[in-house]
């Protein structure tokens, strides 16, 4: 395998000279940055990472873990997106990993990343006790929770403004006429299940409502699974009149759900989402939704990540961005 000095030798230049034309630290002439190119190319060199990372103390490689469960969510895709972004403005490359909301995947990636050298990491945490996690907040290492508010946890966060998206979904529901609002979370989303009842509660409350929890159901990130849960609430004796479901993913199994019932929406039961999608534009019926500011929870944290990269000793930050309603008809 080449080395960086063969490079130098066939070019006729010096070591630093290489180094400065390959990682673009310096001015190099025109002529003289050619003539490395030419060696790379004739050599088929390639710069050693591992080699350069022990140098430097850096591999400017970021680990994120996403839950990725089921079916793929488009909400996850525009965080990935708002983060790689960011990073790879300032060189650095990101690898993401799903955990399919399993501590115990978390566990292995987090190794993985450790023993990989990763600058930092992006996490949705997932529930469970995980040694790993525990050594990287310990140990004080870059990470930036997203998404999910730990407990008890010291760190970085980005997250969105759950429970204020929740009641502005249930608020449009309330003023539409409803006054039986059912809830369809995520069982095992940590922060997220707790704040949505948080939300549905006060929105409830505020117009003098029942919180009947009867009318709460926790699922599964499938549609399959949120499907069973819409045709349980189907069965409750005095059954709601609109239902907000978590995300896109329960959104479908709930319609699905309906749809099988012979009923429609939203004449019989009307649907408000958590997340956003150019495709419900076109869709009939007409979903109104709570739009998740997917793109800037990513990027939001990725830059956090960053400054903690810079300034390991700074006082922890916690970003909570808020969402909107967007009403269709």
């Amino acid at each position: 395998m080449p080395t960086i000095y063969d490079v130098a030798k066939k070019a006729g230049v010096s070591i630093a000279t290489v180094s400065a034309v390959l990682n673009r630290t310096s001015f190099v002439s025109p002529e003289l940055t050619r003539r490395v190119n030419e060696a790379v190319r004739e050599l088929d060199y390639t710069i050693n990472h591992l080699a350069h990372s022990l140098q430097t103390k850096s591999t400017r490689t970021i680990g994120m873990l996403i839950p990725g469960e089921g079916t793929p969510d488009p909400f996850f895709g525009e965080v990935v997106r708002g983060a790689e972004d960011v990073f790879r403005k300032k060189g650095y490359l990101l690898i993401v990993g799903h955990t399919y909301n399993h501590v115990e995947e978390q566990t292995r990636y987090l190794a993985a990343f450790r023993a990989r050298l990763v600058d930092g990491v992006l996490l949705f945490q997932a529930p469970g006790d995980d040694p790993e996690l525990s050594r990287i907040v310990d140990k004080q290492r870059p990470i930036v929770f997203v998404g999910r508010v730990p407990s008890g946890i010291e760190a970085d966060i980005v997250a969105n403004d759950i429970a204020a998206g929740t009641r502005l979904g249930i608020e449009h529901l309330i003023s539409k006429g409803h006054t039986r609002i059912a809830l369809v979370t995520i069982e095992k989303s940590l922060s997220v299940a707790e704040l949505r009842l948080e939300g549905w509660k006060r929105a409830l409350r505020a117009s003098k409502l029942p919180a009947d929890e009867e009318l709460v159901v926790k699922t599964e990130m499938s549609v399959e699974s949120s499907t069973s849960a819409m045709q349980r609430l189907l069965k409750v004796r005095n059954r709601p009149t609109a239902v907000f479901a978590d995300n896109l993913l329960t959104t479908i199994g709930i319609l699905k759900a309906i749809q099988e019932a012979g009923l429609s929406s939203p004449r019989d039961l009307e649907v408000v989402s958590s997340d956003d999608a150019e495709w419900l534009n076109v869709f009939r019926p007409a979903i109104s939704t709570i739009v998740q500011p997917s793109y800037e929870l990513g990027a939001r944290a990725a830059e956090l990540l960053l400054k903690r990269i810079r300034h390991p000793k700074r006082p922890h930050e916690k970003v909570m961005l808020k969402p909107e309603l967007r009403i269709r008809a």
